[in-house]
């Protein structure tokens, strides 16, 4: 096969976030269907495309996606510290609290709390964009010339 050369995002050693298999690695690039890749945490190297790489679709076929993420630990409001205990299905997680009890959470849920974890916001200091009803009827000059330009077709359309 032929190697092209590859778009400045795609070059050799660039990382990309996976969904369920933390980051991977550009190896080789040889056109957008076929880029090899390797993932950091257990070194598998792997085929994949551009689109899936971009979107983070790429799945690590020799381990489990949940087994990565056991024994990480999350901070709640509600129950405090929570220790990821096991995967029940693809949608519910098990995890337990200080004091070893158990509680059960949706892991779209579970994915929020860590996030927020991993990127502290604070919506306090934000002030809210004041937008004057005006300004958001407004049209941009190009549109006017070029509603003005189709009328004045169709206007003078079989003179």
């Amino acid at each position: 096969m032929k190697k092209q050369t590859p778009p400045s995002y795609l070059a050799k050693g660039a990382r990309f976030k996976t969904d369920k298999h933390g980051y991977v690695t550009v190896i080789d690039y040889y056109n957008h269907y076929t880029i090899i890749v390797e993932f950091e945490n257990t070194g598998n190297i792997r085929a994949t495309t551009s689109a899936k790489l971009r979107s983070g679709d790429v799945s690590d076929r020799s381990v489990p996606p949940d087994s990565m993420m056991v024994g990480k630990v999350v901070q709640s409001e509600k129950h405090g510290e929570l220790t990821i205990d096991r995967f029940e299905s693809d949608k519910l997680v098990l995890l337990r609290t200080a004091e070893g009890e158990e509680v059960r959470m949706l892991f779209p849920a579970l994915q929020n709390l860590i996030d927020q974890q991993n990127n502290p916001s604070d919506t306090s200091e934000e002030e809210p964009k004041v937008t004057s009803l005006n300004d958001l009827t407004k049209r941009n000059k190009k549109t006017r010339d070029v509603n003005k330009l189709l009328k004045k077709m169709l206007r003078d359309y079989g003179k």
